[in-house]
């Protein structure tokens, strides 16, 4: 068994690994694909004789930019993205293998790491789990619909604060409010933040000069996604993340939208009070979220994974 860390000459291999298995988990586009290619974030699983070794896994993982608020024993994201496995190969045994090799590959780092893979899928959360990741969080989703016919009181807090559309210039005051808002887990860091004020709308609650909250919406035609919605700890238990909540649903109402939908927390009791208090009601659906955290380290030498030039 050979792990080795691809390159963008193993493309039409990758591309045929992942259209020909069955168990397979991507969350990729092709574009972002390639780059993970490029940036030497794909781990391949080759098995067979030692002359004709055939691919018979991979895995995809993307880092996350880190915030430069963070402390420095805060840990670095990195997202499994993407994982696929051969027919008839086990996913369980090579789960073991690459995330073996990940591990070793990220053995000298000066902050810490988590991993983090999201599965919705009984086979990957199997193998996640043999490989030795823990079950840290089931994440349910909710759905308001007949959006159109609802109507809601303005909440004393809107009255309280500038709730407004987010600018550019806003992105690195927002990014260290989403550093304290949420843990390591959910956290944002500044990209993802600046992509959602691309694909908008990005609201943000603004109280005199201070930024206290926000929230991330994406339009589609019909739906209304709510993506993020965060405040202050400063500034939570006001109102204020009712107040964002209702501007973004009022705000879908005004582009047409039919439903709205959402995820939080299986645990989350507190903010699952706020969204059915609204009218929001699970559907059923909910994800697993398997997370395994690798300690900073000293410098050691590092062998064993093909490939590696880092």
């Amino acid at each position: 068994m050979l792990v080795q860390i691809a390159t963008t000459e193993d493309a039409a291999a990758l591309h045929k690994l992942l259209e020909r298995s069955r168990n397979v988990h991507l969350t990729l586009g092709n574009e972002d694909l390639m780059a993970a290619l490029a940036t030497g974030r794909v781990l391949l699983l080759r098995a067979g004789a030692a002359q004709s070794l055939d691919l018979v896994g991979a895995w995809v993982t993307v880092a996350e930019e880190r915030p430069p608020s963070l402390s420095a024993n805060a840990p670095e994201l990195i997202y499994l993205r993407g994982v696929a496995f051969q027919r008839h190969f086990s996913p369980t045994h090579g789960m073991q293998h690459l995330l073996g090799a990940f591990a070793l590959r990220y053995a000298q780092t000066s902050h810490p790491l988590q991993l983090i893979a999201y599965s919705d899928d009984g086979w990957l959360d199997r193998a996640l789990h043999s490989a030795g990741m823990t079950l840290t969080e089931h994440v349910q989703f909710f759905v308001l619909e007949r959006l159109q016919k609802r109507h809601w009181e303005i909440a004393a807090a809107r009255s309280a604060c500038a709730i407004h559309m987010a600018a550019a210039d806003h992105m690195a005051r927002l990014a260290d409010l989403d550093a304290v808002a949420f843990p390591p887990l959910w956290r944002y860091s500044l990209r993802r933040l600046q992509e959602a004020l691309w694909q908008g709308p990005l609201l943000v609650a603004q109280v005199g000069d201070e930024l206290i909250g926000y929230s991330s919406l994406l339009l589609n035609r019909d739906a209304c996604t709510i993506a993020r919605l965060a405040v202050h700890p400063n500034w939570q238990g006001q109102g204020y993340g009712r107040a964002l909540l209702l501007a973004g649903l009022q705000l879908a109402q005004e582009q047409g939208c039919d439903y709205a939908m959402l995820n939080t927390q299986a645990a989350n009791h507190r903010s699952q009070q706020l969204y059915r208090s609204l009218g929001f009601r699970p559907t059923g659906e909910s994800f697993a979220v398997f997370v395994l955290d690798l300690p900073a380290s000293l410098p050691a030498p590092r062998a064993g994974l093909k490939g590696d030039s880092a």
